[in-house]
């Protein structure tokens, strides 16, 4: 209950990375702006989830096109970076946790 109510009626900033089927850009005769420029499996589970908890988002790319990982200087690229920087507040993709 704690989670459902403390992201209601917010607005949350996701990052993602295209990659078929889970984020596609999606195709149109009509220039697409804000979320419609996106479709896939993880954008339809997105749309569940922020209809289930109630909040509102607005999709961004990942500036780089990577998942994120470690660099060589103990930084990390990608999404994992724009979650740390706190410039995205969630990444919506295919990830995977490989140790």
């Amino acid at each position: 209950s704690n989670v459902t109510n403390s992201l209601r009626n917010k607005t949350l900033i996701v990052t993602t990375i295209l990659e078929k089927p889970y984020v596609m850009q999606r195709k149109s005769d009509e220039e697409l702006l804000g979320n419609d420029r996106f479709e896939g499996f993880c954008i339809d589970l997105l749309n569940e989830i922020a209809a289930i908890l109630g909040f509102k988002y607005e999709i961004y790319l990942v500036p780089d096109g990577q998942y994120g990982a470690p660099t060589e200087d103990g930084d990390w690229s990608g999404m994992v970076k724009e979650l740390i920087d706190q410039r995205a507040d969630m990444a919506v993709a295919p990830l995977t946790i490989s140790y």
